[in-house]
């Protein structure tokens, strides 16, 4: 999926991740993913959970991480606990 359907998406309202343990890597890893993505301009994969429960692979340009979402590639933002896992 690319980061022009980001709108059309409705993410989980509660946080996706067990645990604090896991919640702090995943800020490590969008804080990576977005010096990767600023630097070497490469797309990122992004999974996040919906509504409902389906699991979906965002590729896009992270551009910044902001308090609790994150703003990709067009403008669009991403809450991030909808965020299961970052892939660089």
């Amino acid at each position: 999926m690319q980061s022009t359907e980001i709108a059309s998406l409705q993410f989980e309202g509660e946080e996706v991740l067990p645990d604090a343990i896991a919640r702090h890597n995943r800020f490590l890893d969008l804080n990576s993913a977005m010096a990767v993505s600023n630097i070497e301009h490469e797309e990122i994969g992004i999974i996040v959970q919906l509504r409902g429960g389906e699991q979906v692979e965002v590729l896009t340009n992270l551009i910044d991480v902001e308090g609790d979402s994150i703003e990709v590639k067009g403008g669009h933002l991403i809450p991030i606990k909808a965020i299961l896992r970052v892939e660089i």
